[in-house]
């Protein structure tokens, strides 16, 4: 063979790449195709032919890649390895370095790297002849050249620090060292193979033969798989034996870490391999990642997902809140790279902290996100990314191109499914934070009929089937089934930008939202009332925590079903049915601003002379958070409204529950005598409907006009009766009602003990309450009793406290409590200096709600709850 320098006489590194490439092989008359090469390295051939035009140039790890697979080739003259390897990068460095433009050195060749990869190659060499096949690593303790311990690694360094993920860098390292095979699943772009690549560095000194990565993003033929491994580490196939025999026989006696990157367009192939070489190799620890599972026998499979991002409850962003999220801090790292100068600060911690949750903490969307600071500011980026697909579009080039935008990410999952996994996923996105099982299969399922073409449908039995294979190709998230949220079911949901895409493919299939799209938000409302309306029968009894935890689940479904209830497609009674159950959860749950805006938008598009049941329920529940907001008038109006409708519908019941309302109006305008007449009326109307929990309701509003009229024995009874009818009801929360109106009763006559117990007992059932509302009262009155017992500080604290749980709520004070309320801050501002006074409500103004009610309760609810009330 010509000698090197003769040979090697072109300078240019094409023209040298070419060259090596065409060489004749050992043993072999065939030259090397580019396919081939580039299937070796771990690029695309096109790639490749661009090298060897001279377009382009080999980054650094690609071309010690290059090198490492023509040295295992024998492309390199034996006896002048070291020479060559050095040629041809010096001469790809200098051209790299000679381009205008070029701000940055290309790296040194790497003498340490080259003696350690010649040291393999030569032991592979030398056991061809022998039976102890020494190919790849050295044994356990071995030394380079230098005499320095040298851990076998192609790990490469990466351009930012990894972020976070602590736990999770802990848990995989222990499953490897447990089960010594892990597959890292997840949504493309979440992050999997930079964790893998961690997970590696940080446990290189536990594997004495190396920890390699084997990069299969580029590799198309299945065939090759077993090529593309044992290239990276350097092995030759053996006389007599396949690849992966000659795989095996090495690897069964090494302690090393194989990470398999980018399996799930070879996941058959890389299922089987990997099956095998765990049962065969007892040192060998395989670190898989894919985007959906290997499912063999032995694999531990770990969920990769996205990073944290800033809590959405946060009402108002600081950078200190958000400083330590790990989505904003690989943002910030990332924008870094670009903008040097780059700072978190109080004035853009709202925009960097929108972007973070728009984007779903997916580092891969961050990343491109942060690509477009050169163009846009951060408030800009994060209003813009509603249209994400074509914002983010401009990734690395030396990425893949799968990754090079997130359509680009996504459009390669979504190709990936058969057609009914890409008809469940599309149809999945009209959930809005998450859904049951049930509400899918009901949804989202269309069986054959005459009605629907072929291509529309889903059988019920086959959603379970299509929906485990979303989850297991990362496509869908699994939700805890013991979070507060759903603690007996499992729920399943699309990140936002899943999302997002889901609806671009609905909308694309459709062709125009009247086809696939209507339909599918049209059952998609229809099956939240029924959940709603089914709820409505347990709200008012002791199954209600259970329905009120389904509801809150469900609450940006429900928002969901009510807003396309608006739309010019949608179905306004709908809405209407929704929103008149939902009142009663808005009123509980202290959402009364909210509930408020959709009745109000609902109500305003119905016909004047319409009439009908759920109508006078809506009008009602307006009516009801009007009233508890302080708008006198209109909730008057609005009353007197809803028992006009619910008359002409003839429904008893919605007559006796909107004349509650009623009462407590006449009452607040001094009309006790038209008070009291409704109070009997509704009271009539529930006995007669032999509905206990509506009767225990009307009695309540009866006792407090007969409190008003002075008659305190027969009030008394009556609350007494209302409070047993709730019991029998197995309702506490709005046992509460009737305790508060017993305790005010004792305080009005001086039983100052007998007011507190009453006070207390309430406030330990709003322990288990999710809103405020009744523990203002409670609070309240409890206040009013221990400014008559002379205990004036801890008075003004209690009202205190009970004045910021109720600005929270947006409420003010009942017009029929405004007396005795001003009456209590008055005589406490007479009592006390005012610096006494305004340390007291300091003190309860600075009390969270748990606070409140440990301090109104002593520090010991258990006791205050076991005590007679008479």
């Amino acid at each position: 063979m010509p000698h090197a320098t003769r040979e090697w006489e072109p300078a240019s590194p094409d023209q040298l790449l070419r060259l090596l490439r065409l060489r004749p092989r050992a043993g072999s008359k065939k030259k090397l195709r580019q396919i081939d090469l580039a299937a070796l390295v771990g690029v695309e051939t096109r790639t490749l032919q661009l090298w060897e035009s001279g377009e382009r140039l080999p980054n650094p790890d690609n071309l010690q890649r290059l090198i490492s697979v023509l040295l295992a080739e024998h492309l390199l003259l034996p006896g002048e390895e070291e020479q060559e390897a050095r040629r041809l990068w010096e001469t790809v460095a200098q051209a790299y370095e000679e381009r205008p433009g070029t701000y940055r050195r290309y790296p040194l060749f790497d003498e340490r790297w080259f003696c350690h990869l010649l040291q393999e190659a030569t032991h592979a060499l030398v056991a061809e002849d022998g039976p102890h096949q020494e190919t790849y690593a050295g044994k356990s303790g071995e030394r380079t050249g230098s005499g320095i311990p040298y851990t076998p690694t192609n790990l490469r360094p990466h351009p930012t620090a990894f972020i976070g993920r602590g736990p999770d860098l802990a848990e995989i390292k222990q499953f490897l060292v447990n089960t010594q095979f892990v597959t890292l699943t997840g949504t493309g772009g979440c992050g999997k193979t930079r964790l893998a690549q961690r997970v590696g560095e940080d446990m290189r000194e536990q594997y004495a033969d190396g920890v390699w990565l084997v990069e299969l993003a580029t590799l198309t033929d299945a065939a090759l798989l077993p090529d593309l491994i044992a290239t990276t580490l350097a092995l030759r196939e053996q006389p007599g034996q396949t690849l992966l025999e000659t795989l095996v026989a090495v690897l069964q006696h090494r302690r090393m870490l194989l990470i398999l990157d980018n399996c799930e367009h070879l996941v058959e192939a890389c299922a089987g391999i990997a099956e095998h070489l765990h049962a065969s190799c007892p040192e060998l620890s395989l670190l898989i990642t894919s985007r959906e599972a290997l499912n063999v026998v032995g694999e531990t499979v770990w969920q990769v997902a996205p990073l944290a991002v800033p809590a959405r409850s946060l009402q108002s962003v600081t950078a200190a809140q958000i400083r330590h999220t790990e989505a904003v801090q690989l943002f910030l790292a990332c924008a870094r790279l670009l903008l040097p100068h780059v700072e978190l600060t109080d004035q853009n911690a709202p925009a960097i902290a929108s972007i973070c949750q728009h984007l779903d903490g997916i580092p891969l969307a961050l990343e491109l996100a942060a690509a477009r600071m050169n163009l846009l500011s951060l408030e800009q980026l994060a209003e813009r990314l509603e249209d994400r697909f074509h914002l983010l579009t401009s990734g690395r080039r030396t990425a893949l191109p799968r990754h090079q935008t997130l359509r680009a990410t996504l459009d390669w999952s979504y190709e990936s499914l058969s057609q009914k996994e890409q008809r469940l996923f599309r149809r999945l996105s009209v959930f809005a934070g998450g859904c049951t099982l049930e509400a899918m299969e009901a949804i989202c399922a269309w069986p054959a009929t005459e009605t629907k073409p072929a291509e529309m449908t889903i059988e019920p039995e086959e959603v379970l089937d299509l929906l485990a294979q979303l989850v297991n190709k990362s496509l869908v998230q699994t939700l805890s089934a013991h979070s507060e949220a759903s603690p007996h079911t499992l729920r399943y949901r699309l990140l936002e930008t899943m999302k997002h895409y889901g609806q671009e493919q609905l909308e694309a299939w459709a062709g125009k939202p009247t086809q696939e799209q209507f339909l599918l938000q049209e059952r998609h409302a229809w099956y939240y009332l029924s959940l709603v309306e089914q709820a409505d029968r347990y709200l008012r009894s002791s199954a209600r925590e259970t329905w009120l935890v389904q509801l809150r689940a469900e609450q940006e479904n429900l928002r969901t079903a009510l807003a396309w209830s608006l739309t010019s497609q949608g179905d306004l009674e709908v809405g209407i049915r929704i929103a008149g159950v939902l009142y009663w959860f808005w009123l509980h749950e202290g959402a009364w601003s909210e509930g408020r805006t959709w009745l109000e938008q609902l109500l305003a598009r119905v016909p004047h002379h319409a009439g009908s049941i759920p109508l006078a329920r809506a009008v009602h529940g307006l009516s009801v958070l009007v009233w508890v907001q302080g708008e006198r008038q209109l909730a008057e109006h609005l009353a007197r409204k809803a028992v006009a409708l619910a008359r002409r519908s003839e429904d008893d019941a919605m007559v006796a529950t909107a004349l509650r309302l009623l009462v407590q109006v006449e009452l607040s305008q001094g009309e006790q005598k038209t008070a009291r007449e409704f109070a009997e009326e509704s009271v009539r109307l529930a006995r007669k409907q032999g509905d206990h929990w509506n009767l225990a309701s009307s009695l309540r509003v009866l006792g407090t006009v007969l409190q008003t009229q002075g008659d305190y024995l027969q009030a008394e009874q009556i609350y007494q009766e209302s409070l047993r009818g709730f019991e029998e009801t197995e309702d506490h929360w709005e046992q509460t009602g009737p305790m508060r109106n017993l305790g005010h009763l004792a305080w009005m006559q001086g039983e100052y003990e007998l007011a507190t117990r009453f006070y207390t007992r309430s406030i330990v059932l709003c322990q288990g309450m999710r809103g405020t509302w009744f523990l203002t009262r409670s609070l309240e009155g409890l206040a009013r009793v221990v400014c008559a017992q002379g205990d004036f500080p801890r008075a003004a604290t209690l009202l205190a406290a009970a004045e910021k749980q109720r600005t929270s709520l947006g409420a003010v004070v009942l017009p029929t409590e405004h007396a005795n309320y001003d009456d209590t801050i008055y005589f406490l501002h007479a009592s006390l200096s005012s610096q006494a006074f305004e340390e007291a409500w300091h003190l309860g103004s600075s009390m969270s709600r748990e606070q409140s009610m440990v301090y109104a309760l002593g520090g010991d609810s258990g006791s205050l709850s076991k005590r007679p009330l008479r």
